[in-house]
């Protein structure tokens, strides 16, 4: 049995946050939850995952059949909060914008090397 002391640990979202697709909805937000929900959510094949704003990638370093026409199909349309976190929810949502509103659209792809940011830009621009 291991003994921390209290400022060592962190607090626990509730259950109801396991697998969160927007980390800001967890009700405590320090890097211990975030890296739970990312990593039990990686352990579901669900790679994306929204943290406000932003979508977070980790990287499966093997291939998902998470690119195919139907799963493409399934977000042509859809608002962001309408479909699970993936990176053609992103790219609809720019897409759409750019028809609405007649302006350039911008997205940032960045992260470490390996993380992926290549494969993704490819997806988004064919």
């Amino acid at each position: 049995k291991k003994t921390f002391k209290s400022d060592q640990v962190g607090q626990v979202n509730p259950p109801k946050f396991e697998k969160c697709e927007d980390m800001a909805n967890l009700t405590f937000l320090n890097d211990a939850s975030v890296f739970w929900n990312l990593k039990t959510r990686y352990q579901a094949k669900l790679i994306y995952t929204y943290s406000g704003l932003f979508c977070v990638v980790v990287n499966p370093y093997k291939r998902f059949p998470i690119y195919t026409p139907s799963v493409v199909k399934m977000y042509l349309g859809k608002r962001r909060n309408e479909v699970p976190p993936h990176l053609w929810a992103i790219t609809e949502t720019a897409y759409r914008n750019m028809l609405q509103n007649s302006k350039d659209q911008s997205m940032l792809i960045t992260g470490e090397s390996g993380a992926g940011k290549t494969e993704n830009t490819k997806k988004v621009i064919a």
